[in-house]
Order: structure tokens, then C-alpha cells, then sequence
């Protein structure tokens, strides 16, 4: 009997082409970056990284640019954690998120006294009294790319909205309109799109300062940085969310051949999808075996052990 291998956790795809490039970085260990540490110090060092992936997505975050305080976090879930603090210590008592978004916004709420309220996606913003909304985009929910309008509408209801593009990159062409000026920070992480889960490498970027991040200048994982660099200097991300794209759909197609559930390929490469009216078609049996991959109304499922046993194939 076949195994259905998909998990509900996403946990990233350590790609053969970005452990490559990390063995090239570790050949001649960069020991010379550690030893300016003294003199002339690294407290700058991520600067020209962060300049490097602002011109990079100069084509699908074209408003990265407009966000003067940038921080180096370990990936996006720092810069959700700290922005969240600076929310607690403003007062803050309630936030937004869509029901099946991000399971970390509750969670860091929770542990900051924050009420997260969990919204219906086909709800009116509008409805609720402004206040401050996480969202993902790709959505966390389903992989998929939120319409542009759908967040207008969150926006022009008032609410400031904290951006997290950790899905950045794992997509086929798109562009992400952040100038709103209720758009209040973005989070950007390497984890997703490039396999970097347990290096820890991401970006804040916010229009006033995050006091908790301002000694990140300091206490920062430099090897990191350095990983990122060498990915935005020498990888052609779009082409590698190309490849992967064209593996998702094989592996989606397999799936189907195997158990007919009726699953798509999510716009982010690392996720397949359900949406509730499939679902509704499927057996009371076919339902309980995938109810713990349920997001809200859709269910998603995370491909990555079927790309490792591609690779190991």
C-alpha cells in the first residue's frame, strides 16, 4: 500500500544547489570576515545585504526601498516576535489574523498577554474596529497569493498591517504592493525559498524603529549573512523557483495518480493544496485522513519529503 508522505509542518528543502554553494563559501573557510570584528568592526556588516536584497526584489517588492529601519534577524519569526513586543509594551490588547494563517502569530501573541482574533477570509475588515494584522503572502493558509485587493481592503479598513513575506521567492512570478503607508513592517526569511531553516537567516524591515531589534547590529549571525549574500550574488532566484515549480507539479501529479484526493500545486513550490469545495467531494474515510492538514476552510500539505526522495532517486 502506498504511503502518502506529505507533512502539515513546512519545513524547508536544504536544495542541492544552495548546499553547493555553501560548500564553495566553507572551502576557504571566511575566517577574514570574523577577524575585522576589532577593527573595522561588524556592526555595519549587514547593511550592503540588506541593499543587495532590496535591488533584488526591485521587481516583485518594488516598495522594500520606502522602509528606512532594517534589521538582520534570525529568520522572519524574530521580527514577528519583536514587533509583537513593541506592541505589548505600546498597550497593544488585540490583533488580527486570518483563520489557518500563520500559526506563529497566536502563538507569540499568547505568550505576550495579545489576544490574536482569528478572521473569516470572506469577512469585511471593515467590520472590525482598526487595529494591527499579521498576514503571509503567500499565505501560510494554502501557499497561495493573496489578491492584490484582498489586502486593500484590510489596509483602507484602517488596520496597520505587519507584511511577512516568508514565502518569498517560492513562487512563479508576482508582485507584492507593500507602499501603502498602513503597511508597517515586512518580514523576508531564507528559510522557505532556499532551504535555510536551521541557519536562521531573515530581515525585518519596518518604518519606525523596533527597539528590541536595534542590537541585532551587534548580536547577528554573520556566517548567515554571509550565505545570503553569496545566494543573492550568485543564484538567479527566479530560475530557481522555475525548477522547482516544475518538480511540485510532478510531484503533485504523482500524489494524484496515487490517491486521487484532488490535490493542486500551491503557488509557493514547497506546498499542495485542497480547497474546501474538493474536499467536500471526498469520502467520510478520504476526510478523517487528511483532517490534521486543515487550515481554516483549505487544506495544506507540505511536499518536502517527496523532493528528498526525488533527489535520492
Amino acid at each position: 500500500m502506498n504511503t502518502f508522505k506529505a507533512i502539515t509542518t513546512v519545513y524547508s528543502y536544504y536544495m542541492p544547489e544552495i548546499r553547493e554553494l555553501i560548500t564553495d563559501l566553507t572551502q576557504e573557510y571566511p575566517h577574514d570576515v570574523f577577524l575585522r570584528s576589532v577593527s573595522p568592526g561588524l556592526d555595519d556588516f549587514h547593511h550592503p545585504i540588506i541593499d543587495k536584497l532590496i535591488a533584488a526584489h526591485t521587481h516583485d517588492v518594488p516598495h522594500l526601498s520606502q522602509f528606512a529601519h532594517r534589521y538582520p534577524t534570525a529568520g522572519s519569526e524574530e521580527g514577528i516576535r519583536e514587533y509583537m513586543t513593541l506592541l505589548q509594551s505600546s498597550g497593544v490588547e488585540r490583533i488580527y489574523a486570518w483563520e489557518g494563517d500563520y500559526e506563529g502569530y497566536r502563538e507569540t501573541a499568547r505568550t505576550r498577554n495579545i489576544t490574536a482574533v482569528e478572521v473569516d477570509y470572506d469577512g469585511d475588515p471593515a467590520a472590525l474596529l482598526p487595529g494591527y494584522w499579521f498576514l503571509s503572502n503567500p499565505s501560510a493558509r494554502n501557499g497561495m497569493i493573496v489578491p492584490p485587493q484582498k489586502i486593500q481592503a484590510v489596509l483602507e479598513a484602517g488596520h496597520k498591517v505587519f507584511y511577512d513575506l516568508s514565502y518569498l521567492g517560492a513562487t512563479g512570478p508576482a508582485v507584492f504592493d507593500l507602499s501603502h503607508p498602513n503597511v508597517v513592517a515586512a518580514a523576508i526569511s531564507f528559510s522557505k525559498p532556499y532551504g535555510l531553516f536551521y541557519y536562521r537567516v531573515g530581515f525585518t524591515l519596518c518604518r519606525e524603529p523596533i527597539p528590541a531589534l536595534y542590537a541585532n547590529k551587534w548580536f547577528k549571525n554573520v556566517y548567515g549573512l554571509l550565505v545570503a549574500e553569496k545566494i543573492l550574488d550568485e543564484i538567479d532566484l527566479d530560475g530557481l523557483a522555475r525548477r522547482y515549480k516544475a518538480v511540485q507539479s510532478l510531484i503533485v501529479e504523482e500524489i494524484e495518480r496515487e490517491f486521487g484526493l484532488g490535490l493542486s500545486a500551491s503557488d509557493a513550490f514547497l506546498l499542495a493544496k485542497l480547497p474546501p469545495e474538493a474536499a467536500a467531494r471526498l469520502s467520510v474515510e478520504q476526510r478523517e485522513a487528511i483532517r490534521r492538514f486543515r487550515r481554516g476552510d483549505w487544506y495544506r500539505f507540505c511536499l518536502t519529503p517527496y523532493f528528498l526522495e526525488r533527489e535520492g532517486k
